[in-house]
């Protein structure tokens, strides 16, 4: 293939690798007002500002010079997008002026080429090929199996527009829910990885791994004067504490998505028994209590 689609000179801030350029922008997920998120979780499959993402593309004419990138590109672009190849018009890749794809074939960056002198893009090839539908047509994939795949590479690729449309799918809004109610708790995914250790320190000896949890929504007060706080509360035999929060999930939700969670990912773990409450009284009762969560590793 003859190779007429060298960029031109750039500068040493020009020539980095697009990757390292493009700032990655977090995924949305839909607002619900009456949560407020207090602490990042750790490792999320989802981020979020805890509202729509306001930066909506449009295909409207790039703030960038076109002139640029139509010396620099051919109008007709061979892609390799992880192994699949796609032809596709320059003017498709530059649809949305502030994409991810309008930013790479703006002539402003390098990018690599295969062996055979295609534009190579290290992303999901087949996800591409509806990416591409996108561009081109405008069109939204049906709900099947690959809904997250393109929603992620959507975002990946600043297609904000694609982005807001693949919410409203079921298998995005599920996530979506499912992510806004377990950032209601602190740290919930650091939680849960130190659950799963401490079950794993104590199923050594039989592979059953008892864990007590002390998770409370609000912070407990005595009303009366001579209530003692050392009093051998249950909660001293809890390995794991989470809380306080704010949002208007409970205890027993907290658990209960906890569980769930931990279900999905393959643990096996005994019905649980509800949670133990403090049997302290002295002018009032004590208000703590503590989960138990066993995990079975057979």
């Amino acid at each position: 293939m003859e190779n007429n689609m060298e960029p031109k000179d750039l500068t040493d801030d020009e020539s980095d690798s697009i990757e390292e350029v493009i700032t990655m922008r977090p995924i949305p997920v839909p607002r619900l007002p009456s949560f407020r998120r207090l602490e990042s979780d750790r490792d999320r499959a989802f981020t979020s500002d805890s509202g729509l993402s306001s930066a909506k593309n449009e295909p409207t004419t790039p703030s960038y010079d076109r002139s640029s990138s139509t010396s620099v590109f051919p109008p007709i672009i061979s892609l390799n997008v992880g192994g699949h190849l796609y032809m596709t018009r320059l003017s498709t890749l530059l649809k949305y002026s502030d994409s991810m794809l309008a930013s790479m074939f703006s002539g402003r960056h390098q990018i690599d080429k295969d062996k055979d002198g295609n534009f190579f893009l290290d992303s999901n090839g087949p996800v591409f090929g509806h990416i591409l539908e996108f561009l081109r047509y405008g069109t939204v994939p049906t709900s099947n199996d690959m809904t997250y795949l393109i929603f992620r590479d959507a975002n990946y690729y600043g297609l904000y527009d694609l982005i807001e449309k693949l919410q409203l799918k079921p298998e995005i809004a599920a996530i979506a829910v499912k992510e806004a109610q377990r950032a209601q708790f602190p740290n919930y995914n650091g939680i849960k990885e130190d659950v799963i250790k401490a079950a794993m320190s104590k199923a050594v000896v039989n592979r059953v791994g008892d864990v007590y949890i002390y998770a409370f929504r609000k912070e407990f007060k005595p009303r009366v004067p001579n209530f003692n706080p050392k009093h051998g509360c249950i909660i001293e035999n809890a390995q794991v504490t989470v809380g306080p929060w704010e949002g208007p999930a409970d205890e027993d939700t907290f658990f209960r998505c906890l569980e769930y969670d931990l279900v999905e990912e393959g643990f096996t773990l005994r019905p649980h028994e509800g949670k133990k409450k403090c049997k302290y009284y002295f002018g009032q009762t004590c208000q703590k209590s503590i989960f138990k969560v066993t995990f079975l590793f057979d």
